[in-house]
């Protein structure tokens, strides 16, 4: 069984990379290179941490076979059609949007955290709208596409509230499930119009957000040692600034602030493999400064959902991604960076 999950995520791999060499997509084929070529590195770290029984070797493993799996995934489906980049995106809208409704537990009488059943009809239209909004993002209607959901979608669900007549426990069900389709279907979905403006930028605010992630790990890491071998000293307590400690005592402002710098840089190798917009080319000026951007929303939106997570007593969202926790847990910080990136770029260069 082993063989087969590997010869099929070779195959997958392969796919992609014969699909980017047959429509000479040189940059794509160079971020792939560098991203396959980070996953053989840290499989061979893990495997070497487990033969030493070094702490934290089994989640790496288990994380790194994760993002083999999701990378493979999302390269077949952004390379081999525009349709089928529009299908897998939505449905990883819809799986983080329901994910998402599941913590929050389904009561009969609303009580704190808790959604009424009165609530699954407009559960059911944020789950219909979502098709909606891939098909207006593949006809590239932007004009729709930026008002449904902000407006239309958030109008008619209080509506569908008074025509239900219902008074107990309308505001917060109004914040939960307006919070759910903007942050899942609408900020998310953003990603969809991101296609249609070239599936590098795609790639490019994809590779930034988790290249993030992973450097945070890495640097509140070495952050912490150096805190440690310090103690008491100005450098220490400048390390050691939490940005929201009853949210995430782990992050610091300093971690976060050299994150996003490292971001910021890393930005600049996209330049020259960016695909060429309406008014020019990226700048390496603008470049840095959307990726410092991308790091401190990345940092934001992690937050953000940690937040929400405490609130409901949840350490991750769910279990689908060994390593990872859920669909949530790996979105998080796209939530955030995908809607700014794609309108700062919109803004800039269409």
């Amino acid at each position: 069984m082993k063989i087969i999950k590997h010869a099929l995520l070779i195959v997958m791999i392969a796919a992609s990379v014969f699909n980017l060499v047959h429509k000479d997509e040189i940059g794509m084929l160079m971020i792939l290179g560098i991203v396959i070529g980070l996953l053989i590195f840290f499989t061979v770290a893990g495997r070497i941490m487990t033969r030493k029984q070094l702490p934290m070797a089994d989640e790496i493993q288990k994380r790194t076979v994760t993002w083999w799996w999701m990378i493979a995934i999302f390269m077949l489906a952004i390379v081999t059609h525009r349709l089928v980049s529009f299908v897998f995106l939505g449905f990883l809208c819809f799986s983080a949007l329901r994910e998402y409704y599941s913590l929050m537990p389904m009561k009969e009488v609303s009580e704190s955290k808790t959604l009424s059943f009165r609530d699954r009809t407009s559960i059911f239209i944020t789950y219909i709208s979502i098709p909606l909004v891939v098909y207006i993002a593949y006809i590239e209607w932007y004009n729709l596409f930026i008002i449904l959901v902000p407006v239309y979608l958030f109008l008619l669900v209080p509506i569908i509230f008074v025509v239900q007549n219902r008074t107990d426990g309308t505001i917060k069900s109004l914040g939960i499930i307006s919070i759910g389709f903007m942050f899942f279907v609408f900020n998310f979905g953003h990603c969809l119009f991101m296609i249609n403006i070239g599936p590098l930028v795609l790639l490019y605010c994809f590779a930034l957000t988790e290249a993030r992630d992973l450097l945070s790990f890495w640097v509140g890491k070495s952050f912490a040692g150096i805190s440690r071998s310090h103690q008491g000293t100005t450098l220490a307590r400048l390390l050691e600034k939490r940005i929201a400690v009853n949210i995430s005592p782990n992050k610091t402002w300093a971690a976060g602030l050299l994150v996003a710098v490292l971001i910021s840089l890393l930005s600049l190798q996209f330049v020259r493999i960016m695909p060429e917009f309406p008014d020019g080319r990226f700048s390496y000026g603008f470049s840095a400064i959307l990726g410092f951007m991308i790091g401190i929303l990345g940092l934001m939106g992690d937050l953000v959902f940690s937040m929400v997570k405490r609130d409901m007593g949840k350490k991750n969202s769910g279990t689908l991604l060994p390593g990872h926790g859920g669909i949530i847990d790996r979105v998080d910080s796209l939530i955030f960076t995908v809607p700014i990136t794609f309108h700062m770029i919109y803004w800039m260069y269409f």
